[in-house]
């Protein structure tokens, strides 16, 4: 002890002498020393508790020890002897042994503690040794944060766990271990600079540790603020991160709350005025974390300490702070909504009260007040973003969320808005504000009874700032200045205004008007209060302050403006009216200079010349219409002199005068567009003579003409007739006399405009006499023209030479266009980079640049020329013209020779391009001319030529050559022209018009490739071009719809001559049709402008059952589609430029298709179109379209074979031009001519057609004249394709084409008689080479060519009789032929024509003319036959005639077919008419591209509009016709690909044969073809083959008038049954008498025409036998033998040895050896001009006739018993023959002729519309998917799929009767229909198309139940029966082909159609129907057990056609009844 004692003495005498352990370095022997005395002490401790264990003193010793090493910082030593302590102190107070060691220094901060009480010495043994650990730890620790941990640790009894064990030392001691323990931590947390958290966290302990200490150590407020200051300290670092630093804040703050709660004097600790901003600074961060816990105890602790008494300052302060942290807390308790959603109301209950509480802070000033009032203003905040958050957040509040937060807004905003004295900023800007959500929030759009509650929001913010300009009274009262005050208004009043706009937007215009009445008067207030302010000096605001303040300004009309529409719309248009004056009063006249501006400036572009004059133009357009047209004011108060208040808005009279006449010039402008209403021409002739007598008085001649202008053209748009051109002539006099004398002292800028305005005047009275609809004024329609003309003449200077037309002079005329150029943005024009219907094909390049215009802008705006940006599509394309450069030294100009201005060019070019319409139409081709090229020599010098102006112009003067057939003319002229079009500074619509015109000139040249390229390049542009319509007015958005579909309609137009020229007039005619569809809308937009007629006011009856509109009629008689448009149809007495545009090109539409469809043949279309064409043209008093519609229904009439009716049209016709000349007369001369050569006037037709040449010859040297002196230079630029030789030559030739056909006609008639017809010869060649002209010279010349052979023919003895013999293909006869001289001439004649008419057919045969197509393919057979006759035939030559004769048979019905494939599958692409037609560059129809669709969750098909039959799904279809078109479209007369025999691919037992009559009618081709055998064609002379017998001669007329009389009078008789009673025996005697009679007629007329036209030749309609070769053999030598022994020859020994060819010698094999001696006979003269034609002379004279016969009859006796003896030679026949009918034999039953009766015998178009049957059968597979293989020979019907349709009409009760049992057990296997009733035509539909079989008992075809074109386009159709009377009739229609409902349903597809040839009576039909469905199996047990798979073999089963053979027998009138049902298609079998 004493060792230990004596090194503690050392340690103190070292700790006396200062000496530290950092100062070791310094004194080193002092160090040593310490440390030999530290461990000496150590050692001998360690001695004594070894031998004293447990002894205090030990402990006492070493504790001292430790604490004088802490002295001398030897923390180490001190450490170490703690460390030995630790053990040993344990053991001494817990009084067990320790055994545990220390293994780290921070075992050494803790002790165990114990349960029982400790002595004094034990406590102070343990207080020492924690401090001494302590503060080792501290200055030994290099693991601050894991230090922290374990001074935290509440598992580890540290000094804190220890505090109340050592509670038990005396006081002193006790405060000195704690407050020991705080000076450490502190003083140590002081020096950790780079670690806050840490030393934030030992401040912490070290608070801690303080508050350990008993009461009066520390004062509290030293304590809180010791604590705040830590807390600062530790939050204004910014190297901790804020969720952490928060975090720490928060558990220190609550440790030390916690450790003071558990002080003896914890009331009075937490509270006073630290405690209570401890907890304001502590609730922040409780906050800030959203901790609502801690902020709850926080609020307990303020609320306890408030309750604490105190001063008035602390209790300021403690209440200030208490607000705060409960506003802190109430903000923690909104920002965590989420958390507190179901109890929030709970939560804030009391923060109301403390929000009130918080009103005296607000009239305070001071921190403690600043932070209360930013804490409101931070809930306020925090409540808004709740209630009305932001737009980009997704937050969804609960409804009970904002509730309570509007609960609490509303609190805040009740103190805010609390009445005082002193008003800030900060306090007005948040009510208001907040006023302002609240309003936002509780205004729902959908509920109206929000509406009141936001407006009541709103009342209070306007109730607030109205106190305070109250409060602004008192002087010094308030710290805002009168602009901010003004503004607080302002923003009300736009508050007021934006709910206003919401409401108007969503159409509650009634719930609107109270906001806007409000934001116009708060608006009004406000600006009243701004400028108040400025005058009293207040200084301005910055700049964006008073921007706000003039836009307000600016603005304020266009709130009353909407506040006039809300009551418009409303309905309260007397209010609207006061608004819309107001705002228009509200306008800022003086900031736009109005007055100024109006003075020197044309109404027109005035209101163009800024946006806001826009707008006023808007409300004075909108005023005029509602005082017009809404109010019905008397005319006197419509103009602006007679508005309210107008006139006090002005300083002077004059200038009142100026603007009046102005707006009333404005009113007339904007009354254009509804002039047709009521009222309103009344009013607009006020408005134009108040606005003249202002300029009167004013002294402005001008203007006072220019308004007069006006007068005359209201005048032509008003009502009445002749009276009214006196009136308007009279005005236009005194007009004339006002510019004479005009006085322009006060109108000196205008009156250099007279002659624009004398122009004006003469083209108006133009158009008033063509309005006054007498012909007697025509002539003043061509005077005023003139006149007109001649003005416009005088305007322009002498032209100068051109130098180039890249740029237009605008650009050095910037002057007189800036104010028009505002007008090119009103059409809102923009661009886009690519398009959805540019073809692939068109050349892809970069865009161009935005158009500046549209044509329905008021007037024509000249727009200043850009740098263009690169053309996408006209720079690749060369446009077939040269180009031109322009000049070295930079953009190309025009020169100028004087300036030249106009008022109104725009409106000028616009009445001149009108008046050309008009007089077009009347016929004045001459002056329309004249007037274009008048008005394009104007233009030129006054803005050039590379103007749109003189663009249009050039592009309607081209079309008028185009029109005159001169397109080698147009081409340069549209040529010229082309710089400019390149250079990009035209309107893009500009563009797209001339290119399009561009490619119809070049295609009607011929150049199909260049028009190609150039239509893709207008494809291109129109690609680029949209017209934004949003935004624009009503009207003038018809007018840009209107213009849209006239673009598109015109490039249908260009579309269809493209196609036309490259030969597809099936393209050619869809691009018509889709013409004229967009023509009818563009006249039915157009219409929209003017009013519809009124409605007669009826009676309604409630109990009227509503009439079907078609109930009266038959579908027949409605089925075609109102094609024209009832606006286009309806009379006019007035059209505007754009409505005479669309008339014209309507008009010419309705022509080109009545023109197209007369060429494809189809008659009935043509008519229609012809006649539509009239109708319209007579409604628009166009006597010129009249004239050519009735010239067209004339040549019709005369094709279909009405000659006197055609005559009469055509006389007609020619009285409405005969003051005419022109082409229009030339052509009606032409057609008389027709008629005159059809009516054997030879003589009169050639004098007409000399007419009619003389004409065009006349019009051609005026019109050369006019191009030579218009002043129209020649065109710079020319195509390629035309040399000048070309052009001169053919200069002066208009209509070349009408020319071709008048010089055919007319060399036809001369016959080579005289030197005229050389000269017509000459002039023939020399016509310009366009594709008509070419084919009509060719045509000629292959006539001419054949005429001469048959004149040789007739010339030569031997082959005199070639033309009246029968002759065959192949040669009747082979062998050895010599020809002689003769006919080797005529052989080279032959092929010269053969060649000739090969080539007409390469120019006619897709789009010519079917009579045309037709001759010529008989002519080709004739001359094959002829050829084939004299030797020179060859192995192509049969079929090759075949197929001609098929050919000819149905040109109409095979286009048709390209055509009715295009519809039969709806493309939705297709239906967009807008859609262009989309080409290659060769020309080719691409298809319309497909547009993007939403997915449709179910897709439908046509063949499943049934909802009770199944689709069928067994065929392709639209592959199928897809093949079909792709056949039919590569068909070609083609002579080698007509060679290749069709026939081979029919089944073996298949025959076709042919039956064709020339047009003379005197020779009748028979041919028969089967699969694998050579045609066989018998060209049979109808007359003069049987001479000597003139008695049994039956002519073609005969037969044909014969049967026509049977029928008529058998269709009188089926009428007169029902007339007939039952039990009149009489009458029902001589009914059948009659019948039977006609009956036996029938028989015998059908036994003559076999007889006398075939005879002997019937036999081609016998089956080709199957003749053994030895049997044939023995057949030609028993025929060698007859005719060796019977026939003379005149030569000895003939030079030829002759044999009967084999194919004919089987065909005679079948003639009945028992036939009459005549046709024998017939056989006979056929095998001697056999002979005879083969060179061999034979002397026929002395031929014993008589004996020939008899001996021939003889070999065909034998020949016939050979046959019949062969075993096995009998077998089932199943033969077919298809007959193909020419139009003038289908009307004759073929199927009754003897030959043919009871044979399986159907009808077929030609032998393609065969095959397509065929074909179908292919792709048709069976049920289970299999395909059908091998050859098909019959149709699949699976019987149980059949649809029927009994006496529809209801009045065939006997047919009913009959029928009706068996079709109701028909249902039962799966039949369905109707039975007494119409079916809906889409039940038809739907039975054609998803039903086998189809079966009609009802009167005709069904015509009147579903209309023609449904049948046509049904993509697949069922077997079909109409037993109705005449359904199966085909009408005749003349030249052109027969066409009736058979025809429908061969192009719908259908396999076989039974329908009727006449009418027939209902019983006997219904036997023959009957029959036909017993021998069919139509019963339910046969139709039950059907299977598919037996179709596959006719075996057992009965074929359709056979079964209506055998059904004929069953008549009671067998041929009058049994021979009228025919079988159209090919057979199937049940």
């Amino acid at each position: 002890m004493r060792t230990v004692n004596a090194a503690s003495k050392s340690l103190s005498t070292i700790a006396e002498s200062g000496w530290k352990a950092s100062q070791a370095k310094s004194d080193r022997t002092t160090a040593a020393s310490a440390t030999k005395h530290a461990a000496t002490a150590r050692k001998e401790l360690g001695v004594l508790r070894e031998l004293n264990p447990g002894e205090v003193d030990v402990e006492r010793a070493a504790s001292s020890i430790v604490g004088k090493l802490i002295a001398l910082e030897m923390y180490q030593a001190a450490s170490g002897v703690l460390q030995d302590m630790r053990a040993p102190l344990i053991s001494i107070y817990s009084g067990t042994s320790s055994t545990s060691s220390t293994s780290s220094l921070h075992d050494l901060l803790s002790l165990p503690l114990v349960e029982s009480t400790l002595s004094e010495l034990h406590l102070t043994l343990i207080s020492t040794y924690l401090l001494h650990a302590l503060t080792i730890a501290l200055h030994t620790a290099t693991d601050i944060p894991g230090l922290l941990a374990i001074l935290y640790d509440s598992t580890r009894p540290t000094l804190l766990l220890w505090a109340s064990t050592l509670s038990g030392l005396p006081d002193k001691q006790h405060d000195h271990t704690f407050t020991r323990a705080y000076t450490l931590t502190s003083r140590y947390a002081s020096s950790l600079d780079g670690d806050p958290a840490s030393a934030y966290s030992l401040r912490i302990y070290s608070l801690l540790c303080l508050a350990r200490t008993r009461p009066s150590v520390i004062a509290a407020n030293t304590f809180w603020e010791q604590a705040i200051k830590f807390t600062a300290a530790f939050a204004n670092t910014g190297s901790v991160k804020a969720n952490e630093g928060v975090k720490t804040v928060l558990d220190g703050s609550d440790r030390i709350a916690a450790s003071v709660e558990q002080r003896q004097d914890s009331a009075e600790f937490m509270s006073g005025q630290a405690f209570v901003r401890f907890c304001e600074y502590w609730s922040r961060f409780a906050k800030q974390a959203g901790d609502l816990y801690t902020l709850e105890r926080i609020s307990k602790f303020t609320h306890n300490a408030n309750d604490q008494e105190g001063n008035e300052r602390d209790r300021s302060v403690i209440e200030t702070s208490t607000l705060c942290t409960i506003l802190a807390r109430t903000l923690a308790i909104i920002e965590a909504w989420s958390e507190h959603a179901s109890d929030m109301a709970e939560k804030l209950h009391g923060t109301s009260h403390v929000i009130v509480r918080c009103g005296p802070s607000l009239l305070q000033s001071g921190d403690d007040h600043d932070r209360v009032k930013r804490g409101l203003e931070r809930l306020r905040r925090a409540a808004v973003k709740i209630i009305e958050p932001p737009i980009n957040t997704d937050t969804e509040y609960p409804p009970e969320v904002r509730t309570c937060v509007r609960g609490i807004l509303e609190q805040i905003i009740d103190v805010l808005c609390e009445k005082r004295d002193v008003y800030t900023s900060t306090i007005v800007t948040g009510a208001v504000e907040s006023l302002f959500a609240l309003a936002r929030t509780a205004f729902v759009l959908n509920n109206p009874d929000t509406y009141v509650r936001a407006r009541t929001y709103l009342e209070r913010a306007v109730a607030l700032v109205s106190n305070v300009y109250q409060a602004a009274g008192e002087p010094q009262s308030s710290r805002l200045t009168g602009s901010q005050l003004a503004n607080y208004i302002r923003c009300i009043a736009g508050a007021y205004y934006n709910f206003a706009v919401q409401l108007h937007q969503s159409a509650r215009l009634a719930h609107a008007v109270p906001f806007l009445e409000a934001a116009c008067e708060h608006a009004e207030r406000a600006l009243a209060r701004y400028k108040e302010a400025l005058r009293a000096g207040e200084p301005a605001e910055g700049d964006g302050k008073r921007d706000v303040w003039q836009q307000l300004e600016e603005q304020l009309y266009r709130r009353w403006e909407l506040l006039g529409v809300c009551h418009a719309k409303t309905g309260d248009r007397q209010l609207a009216y006061n608004a819309f004056i107001k705002s228009i009063n509200s306008f800022p006249y003086a900031i736009h200079r109005f007055a100024e501006v109006a003075s020197s400036t044309p109404p027109s572009a005035l209101f163009d010349s800024a946006p806001p004059m826009k707008h006023l133009a808007a409300l004075v357009d909108r005023v005029t219409y509602m005082t017009t047209c809404e109010l019905f004011r008397s005319p006197e108060q419509v103009p602006a002199s007679a508005w309210p208040g107008f006139n006090d808005s002005f300083e002077d009279t004059r200038t009142a005068a100026l603007v009046a006449g102005t707006l009333m010039e404005r009113q007339l402008i904007s009354l254009e567009e509804c002039r047709w209403k009521t009222g309103v021409k009344e009013a607009m002739d006020v408005i134009a003579s108040s606005a003249a007598r202002a300029y009167e008085e004013a002294g402005c001649a001008a203007r006072r003409a220019r308004v007069m202008v006006r007068q005359l053209e209201m005048s032509y748009y008003g009502e009445g007739s002749q009276c009214q051109y006196v009136a308007a002539y009279q005005l236009g006099e005194q007009l004339q006399a006002v510019l004479t004398a005009q006085d322009a002292k006060e109108d000196a800028t205008l009156a250099k405009f007279s002659n624009e305005f004398l122009a004006s005047t003469h083209l108006w009275l133009a158009a008033h006499a063509h309005k006054a609809r007498d012909s007697e004024l025509s002539s003043a329609v061509v005077a005023h023209v003139e006149d007109a003309c001649r003005v416009l003449k005088s305007m322009a200077p002498h032209p100068a030479p051109r130098q180039s037309v890249g740029k237009s002079p605008q650009q050095l005329k910037k002057s007189e266009i800036s104010g028009k150029a505002e007008v090119a943005k009103r059409s809102g024009r923009t661009t886009r980079s690519a398009a959805a219907n540019v073809p692939a094909a068109a050349v892809a390049t970069k865009g161009r640049p935005a158009s500046t215009r549209t044509r329905a802008a008021k007037t024509t705006a000249v727009v200043a020329p850009t740098t263009p940006r690169k053309r996408r599509a006209l720079d690749p394309v060369s446009l077939n013209t040269a180009a031109i450069s322009p000049p070295r030294g930079g953009a190309a100009t025009t020169n100028i020779q004087g300036q030249m201005e106009f008022d109104d060019f725009g409106r000028l070019m616009k009445l001149i391009r009108m008046v050309s319409h008009l007089v077009g139409l009347v016929g004045h081709v001459l002056a329309r001319v004249q007037l274009l090229n008048a008005a394009r020599r104007l233009t030129e010098r006054h803005i050039g030529v590379a103007s749109e102006v003189y663009v249009s112009l050039t592009i309607d003067s081209a079309h008028e050559y185009v029109k005159l057939g001169r397109a080698e003319k147009a081409v340069p002229v549209l040529g010229h022209v082309l710089p400019a079009i390149r250079s990009g500074t035209l309107p893009q619509e500009t563009v797209i018009l001339f290119l399009l015109r561009y490619a119809e000139a070049q295609a009607l040249m011929g150049e199909v490739l260049k028009a190609s390229l150039t239509y893709c390049d207008a494809v291109a542009t129109a690609a680029d071009f949209i017209v934004e319509e949003k935004g624009l007015p009503t009207a003038q958005r018809i007018r840009v719809r209107t213009a849209l579909l006239e673009r598109a309609a015109e490039a249908a137009l260009a579309y269809a001559t493209i196609q036309d020229t490259r030969d597809d007039p099936t393209s050619s005619l869809e691009g018509l049709l889709q013409a004229l569809r967009l023509w009818n809308r563009a006249i039915d937009t157009l219409a929209r402008l003017q009013p519809s007629a009124p409605k007669p006011a009826t009676e309604d009856n409630p109990f009227e059952v509503p009439k079907r509109p078609d109930q009266d009629k038959p579908v027949a008689a409605i089925q075609e589609t109102q094609i024209l448009s009832p606006q286009a149809s309806r009379a006019q007495a007035f059209l505007d430029s754009s409505g005479w545009r669309l008339a014209e090109g309507l008009l010419s539409t309705l022509l080109a298709l009545s023109q197209a469809y007369a060429a494809r043949g189809s008659a009935r279309e043509a008519e229609f179109f012809a006649q539509q064409t009239k109708d319209l043209a007579e409604s628009l008093h166009a006597p010129v379209m009249v004239s050519r519609a009735l010239a067209q229904q004339g040549e019709l009439q005369i094709q279909l074979g009405q000659l006197e009716a055609g005559h009469a049209s055509l006389m007609e016709a020619a009285e409405l031009v005969m003051h005419l000349k022109g082409p229009d007369a030339a052509e009606i001369r032409r057609l008389q001519g027709r008629y005159s050569q059809l009516s054997a006037d030879k003589k009169g037709a050639q004098v007409l057609f000399e007419e009619a040449m003389n004409l065009l010859d006349e019009l051609g040297a005026v019109f050369a004249t006019l191009d030579g002196s218009s002043g129209a230079r020649k065109s710079i630029v020319a195509s390629p394709r035309t040399n000048n030789s070309q052009l001169s030559m053919s200069e002066s030739i208009l209509a070349p084409t009408l020319l071709a056909r008048l010089l055919r006609h007319h060399i036809s008639l001369l016959h080579e008689v005289g030197e005229e017809y050389n000269n017509l010869l000459q002039r023939f060649a020399k016509l310009p080479q366009t594709a008509d002209a070419k084919a009509e010279e060719i045509a000629l010349r292959a006539k001419l060519t054949l005429d001469e052979v048959y004149s040789r023919f007739r010339a030569d003895m031997f082959l005199s009789s070639l033309a009246e013999s029968a002759m065959t293909i192949p040669m009747g006869m082979s062998g050895d032929i010599v020809p002689s001289s003769a006919s080797q001439d005529m052989l080279e004649s032959l092929a010269t024509a053969e060649k000739l008419f090969w080539e007409h057919m390469g120019y006619i045969a897709r789009r010519g003319h079917v009579s045309s197509v037709r001759e010529a393919a008989v002519c080709l057979a004739l001359i094959r036959t002829f050829r084939t006759s004299l030797g020179r035939g060859d192995v192509q030559t049969p079929v090759l005639a075949a197929q001609l004769l098929d050919a000819s048979t149905v040109t109409t019905l095979r286009r048709e077919m390209l055509d009715v494939i295009r519809h039969k599958f709806l493309n939705a692409n297709a239906m967009d008419d807008l859609q262009w037609p989309l080409i290659t560059p060769n020309g080719s129809p691409l298809p319309p591209q497909p547009k993007a669709k939403p997915p449709t969750r179910f897709s439908h098909s046509i063949l499943s509009d049934s909802e009770d039959d199944e689709p069928i799904d067994d065929v392709d279809l639209k592959s199928y016709w897809e093949s079909i078109a792709k056949r039919y479209g590569s068909q070609c007369f083609d002579a080698a690909k007509m060679s290749v025999n069709q026939a081979d691919q029919l089944p073996p037992h298949w025959t076709v044969v042919n039956v064709s009559i020339t047009e003379d009618r005197h020779t009748m081709f028979v041919t028969r073809q089967c699969a694998g055998r050579k045609p066989l064609i018998f060209c049979l002379p109808l007359k003069g083959r049987r001479e000597g017998q003139e008695d049994e001669h039956l002519t073609y007329e005969d037969a044909i008038r014969e049967l026509q009389e049977i029928i008529r009078l058998s269709d009188e008789g089926t009428r007169q049954a029902a007339d007939v009673k039952k039990d009149d025996r009489n009458a029902r005697v001589a009914w059948w008498k009659t019948r039977t009679e006609l009956d036996t007629r029938l028989k015998e007329l059908l036994g003559d025409i076999e007889f006398c036209w075939l005879g002997a030749f019937k036999t081609i309609f016998t089956p080709t036998p199957n003749v053994l070769p030895e049997d044939l053999a023995a057949l030609r030598t028993r025929l060698d033998a007859v005719f060796k022994g019977s026939l003379v020859f005149q030569e000895k020994k003939p030079k030829s040895r002759i044999g009967l060819d084999d194919g004919l010698l089987e065909c005679f094999s079948t003639l009945p050896p028992d036939c009459r001696d005549e046709e024998l006979e017939d056989l006979v003269y056929f095998i001697l001009d056999l002979y005879q034609f083969h060179g061999v002379p034979v002397a026929i004279s002395e031929v014993d006739m008589d004996q020939v016969v008899v001996e021939l009859r003889g070999a065909l006796e034998e020949h016939a018993a050979r046959l019949k003896g062969r075993a096995g030679h009998a077998k089932d026949d199943d033969s077919h023959i298809f007959l193909v009918l020419d139009k003038n034999v289908q009307g004759i039953p073929w199927e009754s002729l003897p030959v043919l009766r009871g044979r399986s015998v159907s009808r077929i178009p030609s032998i393609d519309f065969l095959l397509d049957r065929l074909e179908f059968s292919h792709w048709r597979k069976w049920e289970d998917g299999r395909p059908q293989e091998g050859l098909v020979d019959q149709a699949i019907v699976d019987p149980r799929r059949t649809y029927f349709v009994l006496n529809p009409s209801g009045d065939l009760k006997g047919t009913e009767e009959r029928f009706a049992g068996w079709l109701k057990e028909m249902k039962g296997v799966g039949w369905d229909g109707v039975v007494g009733r119409a079916p809906s035509e889409q039940q038809f539909v739907d039975a054609l198309t998803n039903r086998d079989l189809m079966i009609y008992f009802g009167h005709g075809g069904a015509e009147q139940y579903i209309r023609s074109h449904k049948i046509r386009h049904l993509p697949r159709c069922a077997a079909t029966m109409l037993w109705g009377c005449s359904s199966g009739v085909l009408k005749y229609m003349g030249e052109f082909d027969r066409t009736g409902t058979p025809y429908h349903y061969m192009l719908a597809g259908c396999p076989t159609l039974i329908a009727n040839l006449w009418d027939v009576t209902d019983r006997d039909i219904d036997k023959f129907s009957q029959s036909v469905f017993d021998d069919l199996h139509l019963n339910p047990d046969a139709v039950k057990q059907w299977r598919a798979d037996d179709g596959a073999s006719a075996s057992g089963r009965t074929s359709v056609v056979r079964a209506v053979a055998k059904a004929r027998e069953s008549c009671k009138l067998k041929y009058l009844t049994g021979a009228a049902p025919v079988v159209y298609g090919i057979p199937f079998y049940l």
